[in-house]
């Protein structure tokens, strides 16, 4: 859950279903961030695009400007509910490593399967960064030249202004044209492709399914990095139910001194408004989450999700790998006790319960650990 010390002075006082199932995965809910006519043109250049809003993400970061949340404890954790298109927006701010594009995915699928979605793949790809990116234009572009001699004028022309468009347009000729064209994995930068490595760990660990998707590229101007969609397969029909990246070149060309990792997911399904249920409260943890290491951290939001199952929330701070920030975290909660995975726990498929006040400690199987939670008297 989120630290209570860092909640936004635009936080809400009353949450739906989706934004309840959030909350156990450390997301804040708050009010959505209106989209003014200088995002629209702070963004011109990024186009278009149902899947990848670059006006809501300028929003977004001038409300991270004008209300200071650089202050705040990072990794910072947003959800909120967006009325045009309906569904829901969640962002990881802060955290440059994979468990941002894990969380996002895995808090998604949970609001998706509470919403009734079911035969969830997560179709994925990587542009990289900005020199991937340049790396993989010059590529495409000469493909393009190469191989697109025997398009339209219009299509040639289309193709010559965005190189890119060759995944937007779905003319019968580009489509073919499409089908060799090369992938962007494959113009990754060595950080690039660990980055992109670790979230496929991630992916596997939570039992997810998906697929390499190298039409998956989103938009030049400012997505970068992983770049993935969440969707349903029903009766072989595939509705993308939710669309997450990295938007973090966005950050300084809208006033922050230096560029902060940003990633967010848009869900573009939610319950209608007859069938929502109010909530006026947040869960009140009784137990914070301690995870050490590489190996436990791939353990903690399956875990988290297991608990949520069970109605047990818990505070953590998925972003932070140090022990002094998570027990600091802890303290200053006042909790009575710790969930703590190391690396010898992850191993062995166990968590250790410690009681603060005693220190006296109990190791347990993660597959019993709600039951035992349950019975904790505090």
């Amino acid at each position: 859950m989120f630290k209570e010390a860092a909640k936004p002075i635009w936080s809400l006082h009353e949450f739906d279903k989706p934004l309840l199932t959030a909350s156990y995965f450390g997301f804040m809910p708050v009010a959505a961030p209106k989209i003014c006519e200088a995002d629209f043109e702070a963004t011109a250049l990024c186009g278009e695009h149902p899947h990848f809003d670059a006006a809501e993400k300028a929003a977004l970061i001038r409300s991270y400007v004008n209300n200071n949340f650089a202050s705040l404890s990072h990794p910072l954790a947003l959800v909120y509910r967006r009325k045009k298109p309906a569904g829901y927006s969640l962002h990881f701010i802060g955290a440059a490593t994979g468990i941002a594009e894990a969380a996002l995915i895995r808090a998604a699928f949970s609001i998706l399967s509470e919403e009734g979605h079911k035969n969830l793949r997560v179709d994925i790809n990587s542009i990289g960064d900005k020199d991937s990116i340049a790396l993989y234009e010059r590529e495409l572009a000469g493909y393009v030249r190469k191989f697109g001699g025997s398009l339209s004028a219009e299509l040639k022309e289309s193709l010559r202004e965005d190189p890119w468009n060759i995944f937007r347009r779905e003319e019968e000729e580009i489509i073919q044209l499409r089908a060799g064209a090369p992938s962007s994995l494959a113009h990754l930068t060595s950080a690039s492709r660990l980055h992109f490595k670790e979230v496929l760990e991630y992916l596997e660990s939570l039992g997810v399914d998906f697929r390499l998707s190298p039409e998956l590229v989103g938009e030049k101007h400012h997505c970068s990095h992983v770049i993935f969609a969440i969707k349903g397969l029903d009766n072989e029909n595939e509705r993308v139910l939710a669309v997450g990246y990295r938007y973090s070149r966005l950050g300084k060309k809208l006033g922050l001194k230096k560029e902060i990792p940003m990633a967010g997911v848009s869900i573009f399904s939610g319950v209608k408004d007859a069938a929502r249920r109010i909530y006026r409260q947040l869960p009140k943890p009784k137990f914070y989450l301690v995870q050490l290491g590489r190996e436990a951290k791939m353990k903690t939001l399956t875990l988290i999700e297991n608990l949520r199952e069970h109605h047990i929330p818990v505070h953590h701070f998925l972003g932070k790998d140090k022990l002094a920030a998570q027990l600091s975290s802890a303290e200053a909660l006042r909790v009575a006790y710790l969930i703590i995975i190391g690396h010898k726990e992850a191993l062995d498929g166990t968590a250790t319960i410690r009681n603060v006040a005693t220190r006296a400690q109990d190791t347990i199987p993660l597959a019993l650990l709600p039951n035992y939670l349950k019975k904790i008297s505090l």
